[in-house]
Order: structure tokens, then sequence, then C-alpha cells
């Protein structure tokens, strides 16, 4: 029996996504396909490629090895394409995103449709997801590039400054606070405070300021979407803190107000990250160049 690239992509898959199920979700096979195919692998190197731990199976150190190989072999042939169609210019291609919450649903939809409408023919897709799920996304080039409100520290990624935001402090329109600009970091030591879900990039840089500036939250809710937090401070659940991008409308509507706290610097870089073996196609190069630039406007 000869190794053909369908069962390889079937081990690709399946190792990448830790899952036998998830693999033949993803590739549209019954799951006891997906072992046939597994098995076949397994008996051409007399090697085993999986351990299997429940629902979930883990790779092998001879399964690790077969993995860095095909992860090449399925990067070249991504290469390949690529490259042919970069001879069609920008007349045709795909370009697939992914981004943390707050950047996927305030800031890019406008970028993207922009460039949409100057490059109509390129299909574009957006995933949006929580934060250390986008880099672990473009590490496995489930998306083109992806778009971080934090730092993720990896040394396969290229992470390139995309633009500042600034955080504020939300309150209901009804707080005591409401007249005033600013308070104090300490102040908030007698709130109930409203986290965003672990796992955003709003979060770890909430939780890294308050630890710089000694705050210890006493009463805290998580609530694990941004429109439910700001809704949640809304009806006075609490206070919380997020981007001032995503609250310009209940702002202006007089039912959330933003405030400073004295002493806690909370504007943060936001990130584009791929990965540096990656060959980045024409459209996704473009793309970039293109959005920096609108930020910069």
């Amino acid at each position: 029996m000869d190794v053909n690239l369908n069962q390889l992509k079937v081990f690709h898959v399946a190792a990448r996504e830790g899952s036998f199920t998830k693999a033949a979700e993803i590739l549209c096979l019954t799951q006891p396909g997906i072992s046939k195919y597994i098995k076949d692998l397994e008996e051409y190197y007399g090697v085993r490629l999986f351990d299997r731990l429940g629902k979930r199976v883990a790779l092998t150190q001879a399964g690790e090895i077969l993995y860095r190989r095909t992860d090449s072999i399925f990067g070249m042939i991504e290469q390949v394409k690529v490259e042919l169609d970069e001879l069609q210019g920008l007349d045709r291609g795909a370009l697939t995103v992914g981004s943390s919450i707050t950047l996927g649903v305030y800031v890019l939809p406008e970028i993207l449709g922009r460039f949409r409408a100057a490059y109509p023919h390129i299909d574009i897709s957006l995933d949006i997801t929580m934060n250390r799920q986008v880099a672990e996304n473009v590490l496995a080039n489930r998306v083109d590039v992806g778009f971080l409100g934090a730092p993720v520290e990896d040394e396969r990624l290229k992470m390139e400054a995309f633009m500042q935001d600034e955080l504020v402090l939300i309150i209901p329109g009804s707080h005591r606070w409401a007249r005033r600009d600013a308070v104090e970091a300490l102040d908030l030591s007698g709130e109930t405070f409203i986290y965003p879900r672990r796992g955003s990039g709003t979060r770890d840089v909430i939780e890294k300021r308050m630890a710089a500036s000694g705050v210890v939250l006493r009463n805290t809710l998580e609530i694990g979407h941004t429109e439910a937090v700001k809704k949640a401070v809304e009806v006075g659940l609490g206070v919380s803190i997020l981007s001032k991008a995503v609250v310009v409308r209940e702002e202006r509507l007089g039912v959330i107000k933003t405030l400073r706290i004295v002493g806690m610097d909370l504007k943060r870089p936001c990130y584009f990250a791929y990965r540096k073996d990656k060959y980045l196609s024409r459209v996704t190069s473009t793309f970039l160049q293109y959005a920096v630039y609108q930020k910069l406007r």
C-alpha cells in the first residue's frame, strides 16, 4: 500500500484538532472512515501515531514527527496555490481573517467593507473569537492573519502593532459618579466589577493594570460577551472597563457614562499576527497595508 495525500490530510487534521470526531466534521467523513485512514497509515509506517484518551487523541512521538512533516507538505501545497493565484493579480483570491471580539465587532467590519469595495473579486471571511483562540487559529493555518487585543507570546508568530486603543471605566448613567470625569483606582474596590470572559484581550489588560495599581476587587461578576457586559452595566449590575470604541452609542444615549481612572494607564496597542514561516499572499499583504493605512488616517 502506498501513502496518498488524502490519508496524510486526514492524519494532519486529526492531529491538529486532537479529535477524530472534529476531523470527521471538518472533512465531511464518518468517524469510522477517519479511524480507517489512521489505521492504514499506522500499518504502513509500523508505528502507533495516536494515543486514544477517551474522546480526545494525543500524538505519540512518531505522530509528532509525521505531523511536522505534513505541516510542511500542506504548507508548500498552499503556497503553490497562492503563487499561481497571484498570476491573476488582485482580480481573484481569498482572505481569511481571525479577530478578537472588540476588533472583530467594532473595528474590522468597516475596514473589510472598504477593502471589499476596492477589490470586489476577493472572497473575505472573518472569524471572531477569544484572543488566545485567534492566535491558535493563526498557528494552525485556519486563518491567514489574526487581529489581537493583547499580545500573545509565541516565537512562531510575527506580531506588529496595528492601532492604539483606549480602555475606559464604564458606569450606569444613573450612577453616583455620573457627574465626575475621573475616579481614583482604589475607588473600584467598593464596586461590583463586571469582567469580560477570561481569555479575551480586554480581560488580560484589565487584570494586569489592576494588579499594577494595587487594586483588589472584592465583588466581581464574569459575563461572556462585550454586548452583555454593556447591558449589565446599563441596568446597574456593576461597573466595568471596555474599549471606548464599543460604547459610543450607549454614551451618546446617556445610558452609560465613561470615566478615566486616575493613575491607571488604560491605553493599549492592538496587533495583527501571522506565522513567521507563512508565505503572505499578495491579497493578505495588500490587506494589511490597507488596514494599517485606514487606522493611521
